[in-house]
């Protein structure tokens, strides 16, 4: 991104200012035949090309009170993809915007009339908000809101939601950024779950025991705690279901239907990937429950169910406290399957006390000393079994996207299949290996790459002859997923500051993924 590139864009008169989410797929005849008319473009964006077309369709519209909300529509309707548009008049002091796929928000406050793409952005000034859908417009003036049907233009009446849960976005409080405040609210955050999760797992368990097929989908770190719902699930609860990426789940929507249920993770709700399947599902009949942070999000209003993780605003591009919080609902989850409620909601409360002590004292320095040693490889690998393959995937994420350190997660019993080539002398890898019944294979493969000169950083309740480094955790059965994943999150901080990354933006990367 430069800065001839950043948001707001400019028509040829300066008095329309353009804000943009989304992809305009069909913006390069647009602008050909805008430069062919005279429109001048500064920038080498799609959004600028909204710009110039809402002038054009400005300068064909009659003076009137609707005209620049009506030139938005004519505008809209010529975009071709997934985008949400926002244009101050400069000249009029009012607000258009329009949507179809990313999210868009209205707020009502006292004296106040608001627009956003996120309603958490709106919480410090209300919490009485409307959500835009699809193929809606709004004119946003000083006397308040004004709701449109983009496609005919004729007015709709506003549904205005009062918000009830949710906390407003919030300052440091004091850390030097929010990725280490989020991972320090986790101990909170799960024994939060712990306390007040129940009800919300005995509902989802509900839904799975009536189903006949159970998927579960997200994308990224999402996708991982949905890859966990296999595992955990099926082991503690006894109840199969199939993790699929959501990106590739329109393979298998042909295969729903009415029994079907369909468990979709996000922290946002507002990942397009996620809420495009869940459309598909319910196109073919199935039901689909939304394991989401943010009340009132697109897929929290899509969906048929929504069970709240309650982790409260996360700022920070990479997720920590909401997997985690879906980590511990799926642990609640599957011993309400297994009828044994009281001891998952014991094992969190655990976690959560084994979580406040790692986040402190001699360990967290013992991640900073390992941090020192391998900030210069190239390449990580880490290896897990079981509930502790999708946290191997997780940890590699973790690492790769805020330090830009090469990471790749493997079963461990896929080691001799082909990876065990690349590693060498020195190569930093991570074994997770809780006290379960995947010890003794993991701890193979562990001894496999030593031997191969690996420099092995062992995450498990005991030491190994293995373990060039030993990171120490208690032993807490299903929970384990739950403890391991806070490593990763303090590993891959600290290896993006040692590499002078910013951890709470890292490059390329967005917190909601709300284009195709």
């Amino acid at each position: 991104m430069t800065e001839r590139n950043a948001h707001p864009h400019l028509d040829c008169s300066g008095r329309l200012a353009l804000i943009h989410n989304g992809i305009v797929s069909n913006y390069g005849p647009l602008r050909e035949r805008l430069g062919r008319a005279g429109h001048r473009f500064t920038s080498e964006t799609d959004t600028e090309v909204v710009a110039h077309l809402v002038e054009e369709c400005l300068a064909a519209i009659p003076e009137g009170p609707e005209r620049l909300l009506r030139a938005t529509i004519a505008a809209f309707r010529k975009l071709r993809g997934m985008n949400a548009i926002a244009l101050l008049d400069a000249e009029r002091n009012q607000l258009a915007a329009a949507k179809s796929g990313s999210p868009l928000v209205l707020g009502w406050g006292d004296g106040a009339h608001l627009l956003a793409s996120d309603h958490g952005a709106l919480l410090e000034h209300t919490r009485r908000v409307t959500f835009v859908e699809d193929g809606q417009a709004a004119l946003v003036t000083a006397d308040g809101h004004r709701l449109f049907d983009a496609a005919t233009g004729g007015e709709l009446v506003p549904a205005v939601t009062e918000l009830v849960g949710g906390t407003r976005m919030g300052d440091r409080a004091g850390h030097p950024d929010f990725m280490t405040k989020e991972m320090h609210e986790q101990p909170e955050v799960l024994r939060r779950m712990a306390r007040d999760g129940a009800e919300h797992a005995r509902r989802l368990a509900e839904r799975i025991g009536a189903a006949r097929k159970v998927y579960a989908i997200g994308c990224g770190t999402a996708g991982y705690a949905a890859l966990s719902a296999q595992y955990l699930l099926a082991g503690i609860g006894h109840r199969r279901v199939a993790a699929t990426p959501a990106s590739e789940f329109a393979h298998i929507v042909p295969f729903l239907d009415k029994t079907s249920l369909v468990l979709t993770f996000s922290q946002s709700g507002e990942t397009i990937d996620v809420i495009e399947a869940a459309r598909g599902a319910q196109a073919q009949g199935a039901r689909v429950a939304a394991i989401a942070n943010v009340e009132g999000s697109s897929l929290w209003r899509l969906a048929d169910d929504a069970f709240p993780l309650d982790a409260g605003p996360e700022q920070c591009v990479l997720s920590t406290k909401s997997f985690t919080a879906k980590l511990a609902l799926l642990v609640l989850t599957g011993h309400a399957l297994a009828g044994r409620l009281p001891e998952g909601q014991s094992l969190v409360a655990a976690a959560a006390d084994e979580v406040e002590r790692m986040l402190e004292g001699e360990r967290r320095a013992q991640l900073g000393r390992i941090a020192d040693a391998i900030q210069d490889r190239e390449h990580l690998f880490v290896i897990g079994r079981g509930p502790s393959y999708p946290l191997a995937l997780e940890t590699a994420l973790k690492v790769k996207e805020v330090s830009y350190i090469h990471a790749e997660g493997f079963a461990a019993g896929e080691l001799k299949h082909g990876v065990i080539a690349l590693v060498e002398k020195g190569t930093p890898c991570v074994a997770l290996a809780p006290r379960d019944d995947t010890y003794d294979d993991v701890m193979g493969g562990a001894m496999q790459v030593r031997a191969r000169g690996a420099h092995v950083i062992g995450v498990s309740p005991e030491p190994h002859e293995a373990f060039d480094e030993h990171i120490q955790v208690a032993h807490l059965g299903w929970a384990a997923s739950i403890v391991n994943a806070v490593p990763a999150q303090l590993l891959g901080y600290d290896l993006a500051r040692r590499r002078g990354h910013d951890p709470d933006k890292p490059r390329n990367l967005a917190k909601s993924v709300t284009v195709k």
